[in-house]
């Protein structure tokens, strides 16, 4: 519709802006489309490639015909010049018993095809170390094998964690004490903790943005998984 095009178009042209907000709230009443409006927001933002099509060119085509169409599907466009990670997540179906931040850090790890627990942080925390961000390249850089064949067995990723920690020269010993640290951080895990976390990988991933992008937050509060006061400290962090 004409009022759909022209709220993405402003939303881009905010996005692609030196304008500095870390926050935006969709909302409205109970079926009016705010899950559907926030998905093909996040698809046009990512441009995931969708059955052989970037996802914005699906998008920008189902504007032919709208009002000042030519004017919508350029701000539209101006998205092209952004690199950036969108992580979708229902947060009313997440657990959040170590809070909100920690929260988005485990699927901003799922993101990067990493396991959402202490030894997707582990080896998060390795390849931040030696300025590396992609999981398949380090694994089988430092190990030979292939990532895709073990990242959904536990027993198997851990061995290659340990495998690579213990070959740069790391003890027993300190395989497990870096690993009760990482413990003793996720109980621990704020705003600060998220922004420092997310500070690391911008120092490598320079030209990178990233969305949290996620869908049933007034649910989620009112199932008291985390409250209004924690989205204030971390839109603030």
């Amino acid at each position: 519709t004409d009022g759909l095009a022209k709220e993405y178009s402003d939303f881009a042209t905010v996005f692609t802006s030196s304008i500095k907000e870390s926050g935006v709230w969709i909302s409205g009443f109970y079926g009016s489309g705010k899950s559907y409006f926030g998905k093909m927001l996040g698809y046009l933002i990512s441009n995931r490639i969708i059955a052989g099509t970037p996802a914005r060119d699906r998008i920008i085509q189902r504007f032919t015909g709208i009002d000042d169409e030519a004017l919508v599907k350029n701000n539209i466009r101006r998205l092209d010049s952004e690199n950036a990670r969108v992580v979708f997540l229902d947060i009313a179906k997440q657990d959040t018993t170590k809070g909100l931040s920690y929260t988005l850090f485990r699927n901003f790890l799922k993101s990067l095809e990493l396991p959402q627990n202490e030894h997707g942080f582990f080896l998060y925390q390795l390849m931040i170390n030696e300025n590396a961000t992609n999981i398949t390249d380090y694994v089988f850089n430092n190990s030979g094998i292939n990532w895709g064949e073990v990242k959904n067995r536990l027993v198997e990723y851990t061995k290659v964690a340990k495998k690579i920690y213990i070959q740069k020269g790391n003890t027993e010993d300190d395989y497990k004490s870096m690993l009760e640290t990482i413990r003793r951080e996720t109980d621990q895990f704020s705003a600060a903790s998220l922004k420092e976390q997310l500070t690391s990988y911008f120092a490598i991933e320079k030209n990178e943005k990233v969305v949290f992008l996620f869908d049933e937050a007034s649910e989620a509060i009112n199932q008291q998984k985390f409250t209004l006061l924690d989205l204030e400290g971390l839109s603030e962090s």
